[in-house]
């Protein structure tokens, strides 16, 4: 498996004001460049207008189903993301600082660490559920079995 870069997964790149306004004059700057080399005609305006009004109406529509989508997005994530979650994600995140900081004291590395310990800790539940299954219920003893004994 690879190693993920959290540094890098939480804090995303969003492309700025600025790149997009340069992605824009880049485009209108090719655009203009192929409409300098055709010579304008009746049928030519007809075909610009047509693709203007095409990518306006496309991207109004497909604005609108993002904004959908980011919506539904939204509700899920005020469903899964409460002050609950933030803050059982704050406590895992102490132990596995602490744990890092004494894996470091002792010269280990803690992935090493977490390798060698994951399977004898697998060993040990599942020894002990095993243990458990095999053991009946201890359910107390019917009244009647109770008179039953002693007569």
């Amino acid at each position: 498996m690879e190693d993920i870069d959290w540094e890098r997964f939480s804090d995303p790149t969003i492309i700025s004001a600025r790149t997009l306004i340069l992605i824009v004059v880049g485009i209108a700057l090719v655009l203009q460049s192929v409409a300098l080399m055709i010579q304008p005609t009746e049928w030519w305006t007809w075909q610009l207008l047509s693709f203007i009004t095409a990518t306006n109406l496309g991207a109004v529509v497909l604005a609108v189903l993002a904004q959908r989508s980011a919506n539904d997005i939204g509700n899920a994530y005020k469903t899964v993301f409460t002050p609950s979650f933030y803050k059982t994600v704050n406590l895992f995140s102490k132990f596995q600082e602490y744990f890092e900081a004494e894996a470091i004291k002792e010269g280990r590395n803690l992935d090493d660490e977490i390798k060698d310990i994951a399977p004898k800790m697998w060993s040990l539940i599942r020894a002990n559920l095993d243990v458990k299954e095999n053991i009946p219920s201890l359910a107390p003893i019917a009244k009647e079995q109770d008179d039953d004994l002693f007569e």
